[in-house]
């Protein structure tokens, strides 16, 4: 298998895809800020005011946090490093190449593959390393690394 897929910076899909790796990251971050925003709240509703800003001030920002991280993290993406990126596939490895960034993970390496719905993000040590945009790939080259991919147990089928 040899699949090369070359994708043009797009500010909004690098913004969907910071958050598609960052999700799992995120949610015990997001439990927390929800919890503190929501004692907040009830203690603003018992008419505390002064701990109500204490935990709700904190809970907002932190709900308000990775909106803003993934909105920057984008930016500096699209905006900084205007690149083409080129994804290579084969049997051994996956590689995204643009002008000032080399990455890549043998297959060997790759503990799982996460479909989002749009991406396909490869972990690789417990964290998403690298964010695939599958649905940019044409039919019959999703299909075969569709195929790869479940066939080494690393996808599960949809």
């Amino acid at each position: 298998m040899h699949i090369t897929l070359t994708v043009q910076p797009d500010r909004g899909r690098t913004r969907r895809s910071v958050r598609a790796r960052m999700r799992r990251k995120l949610r015990s971050w997001n439990f927390v800020a929800g919890g503190l925003s929501v004692a907040g709240l009830g203690a603003l509703l018992l008419g505390t005011p002064v701990g109500a800003g204490v935990l709700l001030a904190p809970g907002v920002t932190m709900l308000l946090g990775p909106w803003l991280l993934t909105h920057a993290a984008a930016k500096a993406r699209t905006g900084v490093f205007v690149e083409t990126a080129t994804y290579v596939l084969t049997d051994e490895a996956v590689r995204v190449q643009t002008k000032s960034l080399r990455a890549g993970h043998a297959w060997s390496s790759v503990e799982r593959v996460e479909d989002n719905g749009e991406f396909w993000i490869v972990v690789v040590g417990g964290s998403g390393a690298l964010v695939l945009p599958f649905t940019l790939l044409p039919e019959p080259e999703e299909r075969k690394l569709r195929d790869f991919l479940t066939e080494r147990r690393l996808l599960m089928p949809v």
